[in-house]
C-alpha cells in the first residue's frame, strides 16, 4: 500500500470512528476487522449486522478490558422476535445453529453469562459474533430492537 493510501485509510477510519451513525471501525475479533458503513433504510433481520451501545450487563466486563463505555458493539443478528433461543450448559441454540458458550475468556477471567430457553419477544434480538471468542448475547442476553444504532455492511477489511 502506498503512503497516500495508508494516510487516506487512516483519515477515513478516524472520521468513521467519530461518526458512528455513518460508519464504524471494527477492531474486535467478533466480525472481520475493517470499516462498516451504515445501510440507511435497511431492516433489522436475521443474518444482518447491527451496532448497539454496550448493554448494561456488559459494561463492567468491557470496562475491565479497557474498552471506553461509548464504543458501540457490532454483531450479527442470530435470532429475532419470535425465534427460540436456548442457552443450556456450554451451548447456545439459535435458528442459525449451535455455538459454544465459554465460562472464561482468553485471560482466564470469568465471563458474565446469560441463561435461558425461550422465544424472543417481538422487540428482542439475540446477537452473536462470527467467531467463538466473540463477547455477545451469550454473555449479556437479548437486546431490544430500540437499542439498534443502525444496520451496517462491511465495506473494507484489513
Amino acid at each position: 500500500m502506498t503512503g497516500v493510501a495508508v494516510f487516506a485509510l487512516g483519515c477515513l477510519a478516524l472520521v468513521a470512528h467519530n461518526v458512528p451513525a455513518l460508519a464504524l471501525v471494527n477492531e474486535s475479533p467478533s466480525l472481520p476487522e475493517g470499516l462498516y458503513a451504515r445501510r440507511f433504510g435497511a431492516e433489522v433481520e436475521r443474518g444482518g449486522v447491527v451496532a448497539i451501545p454496550q448493554p448494561t450487563a456488559a459494561r463492567a466486563y468491557l470496562a475491565d478490558l479497557g474498552m471506553p463505555g461509548d464504543v458501540a458493539l457490532i454483531k450479527r443478528v442470530a435470532a429475532a422476535g419470535g425465534d427460540r433461543v436456548c442457552v443450556e450448559g456450554a451451548q447456545v441454540r439459535t435458528p442459525d445453529g449451535v455455538r459454544t458458550v465459554r465460562t472464561h475468556d482468553r485471560r482466564g477471567a470469568v465471563l458474565p453469562r446469560w441463561s435461558g430457553c425461550r422465544r424472543l419477544a417481538p422487540d428482542e434480538l439475540f446477537l452473536l459474533g462470527d467467531t467463538p471468542g466473540s463477547f455477545d448475547s451469550r454473555y449479556f442476553g437479548p437486546v431490544g430492537r430500540s437499542e439498534v444504532l443502525g444496520v451496517y455492511q462491511e465495506v473494507l477489511r484489513w
